[in-house]
């Protein structure tokens, strides 16, 4: 009897962060860093280093935040209430920025750009509080072998339906009747309410309790941080190409700028570029999901490193080379491989439980967001590359450094679950 519950507590969990994965994903096409929020901010300040800046908010607030609440919900047996507040911190301004950009028209656009980013930076701090104890449910809810296509199942289908999205955020931009930036304003307010029903699925897990660690002072959890790494080698690695691999950011927040300001394209094409980066998403989910499962974690992350260098070289290849190709094919294959990219995040989670000790597994999940605290300056210091130098000498810099992660990638020893007695 007590099995049968404990498989239908399992079953319940396992469908609500399936569900939650869905609305996350369908909602990040009403906020998405890489298309809709660029194109704001460019719209109201025309300056490449606030567009670095609102490429910097996410890796910046993956840094160090998940680490602190990492080692704050290692000692707790229950971890759902600080995950529901965390979240909802994060998820619910952004109905003041929707509808502010909706009902007031302040004459200093600079107005709009402070909030855009304050709401932003909110966004991702509650995201990122909240990581480790996702990762302990996901951990708790999903067996090993089934990671993989968990995964996979949240992006597909999230990824299906947000084919949908893309075609309405197309639409709304269009629309002649819906001036700027009211018409930004209607976008960003649906993805309130989408992530509004995604902190909802958080509300009914049933959580069980769940081993426990000291949680260990501020002053002593830094320097204590090379010791985790000289414990498991396997993550430390998984760390640095982690880090190589997010200097794609460099160039992530300038691709959808470089096409609007060198070839003229205008919003109206992420009617195209949307749902393509949205199918490299879904089939890059099927991929790394696939690849982890049947051949290895380690497997997909090296296929996620060799994908991170294909946006920079084809827009490499637009800046320097005039083909006889039209450019459009170019940006479609281009924000296609950004999505089959950006959906390469779940290798590295999945790599990363089956080889740390499960009684610190929250403590390492928040350690693999300290490889975000450098990558948050990368697109600040692409918007700089960018003003003085160029288009193609960032995207040079950017295809480089990724590469460096592949390299790495290739000394990735198979995941083998820790001993017992760690």
């Amino acid at each position: 009897m007590a099995d049968a519950r404990k498989g239908g507590e399992t079953r319940r969990n396992y469908n609500l962060l399936v569900a939650e994965g869905i609305l996350f994903t369908v909602g990040l096409v009403f906020f998405d860093p890489n298309t809709i929020l660029p194109l704001l901010m460019e719209r109201l300040t025309a300056s490449a280093i606030l567009i670095g800046v609102v490429g910097a908010v996410e890796p910046f607030a993956k840094g160090l935040i998940p680490l602190l609440a990492g080692n704050w919900v290692n000692s707790l047996p229950y971890k759902k209430r600080f995950l529901v507040t965390a979240m909802s911190v994060g998820r619910l301004p952004l109905w003041i920025l929707g509808l502010s950009l909706i009902w007031i028209t302040p004459a200093n656009p600079l107005y709009w750009a402070a909030l855009l980013l304050a709401v932003q930076l909110l966004f991702w701090i509650g995201d990122s509080a909240g990581d480790p104890a996702w990762m302990d449910m996901v951990g708790k809810s999903v067996p090993d072998d089934r990671r993989g296509r968990f995964f996979a199942t949240r992006q597909v289908v999230g990824g299906l339906i947000s084919v949908l999205g893309g075609a309405l955020v197309a639409r709304i931009l269009g629309w002649d009747q819906l001036a700027f930036p009211a018409n930004y304003g209607v976008i960003v307010t649906i993805g309130a309410l989408l992530y509004t029903a995604n902190v909802g699925t958080f509300v009914g897990l049933i959580e069980r309790k769940g081993n426990t660690a000291p949680r260990l002072p501020v002053r002593q959890l830094l320097p204590a941080l090379p010791d985790y790494l000289r414990r498991s080698p396997a993550f430390a690695l998984t760390m640095l190409v982690f880090l190589c691999v997010n200097l794609a950011r460099l160039s992530l927040p300038f691709y959808i700028v470089f096409g609007r300001h060198v070839f003229g394209i205008g919003e109206a094409a992420l009617g195209l570029l949307i749902p393509l980066q949205i199918a490299g998403r879904i089939l890059g989910a099927a991929a790394w999901g696939w690849l982890g499962d049947r051949h290895g974690h380690h497997w997909a992350i090296r296929g996620v490193a060799a994908a991170c260098m294909v946006p920079p070289v084809l827009a490499l290849v637009m800046a320097v080379f005039n083909t006889w190709i039209p450019h459009m094919v170019f940006f479609s294959l281009l924000f296609f491989a950004l999505g089959f990219f950006l959906e390469g995040w779940s290798p590295f989670i999945n790599y990363m439980l089956a080889v740390v000790p499960e009684r610190q597994r929250t403590l390492y999940a928040g350690l693999m967001g300290v490889g975000n605290v450098p990558v948050a300056l990368a697109p600040i210091l692409g918007g700089l590359l960018l003003q003085q130098l160029g288009y193609p000498l960032l995207f040079i810099v950017t295809v480089v450094l990724t590469g460096s992660g592949l390299l790495f990638a290739l000394r990735l020893p198979e995941a083998a679950p820790p001993r017992a007695s760690e």
